[in-house]
């Protein structure tokens, strides 16, 4: 289990942010909005997100998230503090 990497196609997560309406949300093939030099804009594309195994918690094992712009992490958090994620049908891995 701690060499599996399962690949995502989508996640979303908790709205954040002054008006709570600016969420988490990442698609493979899609570009992603960063903050850069104080205004949002496009900061690439993501490439793939990974879901992997992580430390054991207090009722069972972790499982962390990243989203991947070719080789660069652009994001990481635990899967259980996200409120969605999509898997690719077997087609498409």
């Amino acid at each position: 289990m701690v060499d599996d990497i399962r690949h995502a196609e989508s996640i979303s997560g908790i709205p954040r942010g002054d008006c709570g309406d600016e969420g988490i949300h990442y698609h493979v093939g899609s570009p992603y909005v960063r903050r850069i030099l104080g205004e949002y804009a496009i900061g690439g594309k993501v490439t793939s997100i990974t879901v992997t195994a992580d430390l054991p918690g207090l009722h069972c094992n972790m499982e962390r998230v990243r989203v991947f712009d070719g080789e660069t992490m652009i994001f990481e958090a635990p899967l259980h503090s996200l409120e969605g994620v999509t898997y690719a049908g077997p087609a498409r891995q």
